[in-house]
């Protein structure tokens, strides 16, 4: 994948539900707007008050920069690409490289939870995992030196390369699961200063039950809710009205703003369905990030593993990766070795890249 130019196609319509393969498109920085229960408004231009003269600028010397080249890792599955989503590379270089930013190899784990089972429990689901497995994965993160972020803190990383743990990890709850959240990661998060992101139905007229004992969980500080749709039973086909895809995700919107005092930043896709419609109602919306139910691989700054169905979308924030619980021992040690190769990539090409902003973006 080269920088300088940009590729982006708007097709036909993937579906996601379960884990597969992958590759990537470039796609612009996302704006952000405000949700509301009706489409999204139209902007009123104002009349200028009095014409002014203006000066039209001789134009500078058009030229085509030699393209940079982006890092890309053996380690990901055939079929899965890495995608840039920042198309100025001059932007990039300079985030890249800037004091107090993340260093290169800087990398993150999304994970994927559903039900944890007790022992001796047959699972039947392979998005659920065992008490034993669940504890496993634990001890396996914090040997690694495994640390978890927030939502907010994903989306300064990967806008801004904002600074976060070098081996960082947002582990993601679906559904409506105030027990699960108390009897196994409240324990963990407490013992290890971490944080879950629970992936949250927001329909106030079913499981009434389970919202204030989500409350209680919230003020422990630990639960970085997002949204998992308004009924979370709305798999985005090509069929898909837009209505309907607007009342899903707005709506959600609002609910989760008013229960937790904070509006939702991540949209978790039900069954990981997606479209290009769907993610378009989404950024209208005010949602920075989307998750998918695809594993590709970790991601790291302006540098998201995508298959072919996300690639079709050209908007790889809005469909990152999740890792599956039942095998996220395997993703781990597959960042640690992305993020080993990317420091070393980046360090071998440090003085090339100096080179190039020092040519093409007039700065150091």
């Amino acid at each position: 994948m080269l920088f300088g130019c940009t590729e982006q196609t708007l097709p036909a319509v993937p579906t996601l539900t379960a884990p597969p393969l992958p590759s990537a498109t470039l796609s612009p920085l996302p704006p952000s707007s405000t949700p509301t229960a009706s489409p999204s408004p139209t902007a009123t231009l104002r009349p200028s008050q009095t014409a002014t003269p203006t000066i039209t600028p001789t134009p500078a010397p058009t030229f085509t920069p030699v393209p940079l080249e982006l890092f890309a890792s053996p380690v990901l599955r055939p079929g899965v690409v890495a995608s840039a989503y920042i198309a100025d590379t001059c932007q990039y270089l300079r985030l890249r490289w800037a004091e107090g930013s993340s260093s290169p190899g800087t990398v993150v784990v999304p994970v994927m939870f559903h039900s944890i089972v007790q022992p001796g429990t047959k699972i039947n689901d392979p998005k659920d995992i065992g008490v034993e497995d669940f504890q496993a994965f634990v001890r396996y993160a914090q040997y690694l030196g495994f640390e978890t972020i927030t939502t907010a803190q994903l989306i300064d990383f990967l806008y801004n390369n904002a600074p976060i743990p070098l081996h960082s990890m947002i582990l993601i709850v679906d559904d409506r699961r105030p027990g699960l959240l108390e009897e196994h990661f409240m324990p963990v998060l407490e013992a290890n200063d971490w944080t879950v992101t629970p992936a949250y139905i927001a329909d106030p007229s079913s499981f009434n039950w389970a919202w204030e004992w989500m409350d209680r969980l919230y003020a422990r500080g630990r639960l970085d809710v997002q949204s998992h749709g308004y009924t979370g039973q709305l798999y985005v086909l090509p069929e898909t009205s837009e209505e309907d895809i607007q009342n899903e995700i707005w709506n959600s919107t609002t609910v989760l703003e008013e229960r937790f005092g904070q509006r939702p930043l991540a949209f978790i896709w039900p069954g990981g369905n997606f479209s290009p419609l769907s993610v378009q109602v989404a950024r209208e919306g005010g949602y920075q990030l989307g998750f998918t139910a695809y594993s590709r691989g970790p991601v790291l700054f302006n540098w998201v593993p995508q298959g072919p169905e996300e690639q079709l979308i050209g908007d790889p924030l809005m469909l990152l990766p999740r890792a599956w619980s039942n095998s996220v021992n395997v993703n781990l040690d597959e960042a640690v070795k992305v993020s080993e190769q990317a420091a070393a990539f980046a360090e071998a090409n440090r003085q090339l890249e100096a080179d190039w902003y020092a040519q093409y973006c007039s700065g150091e």
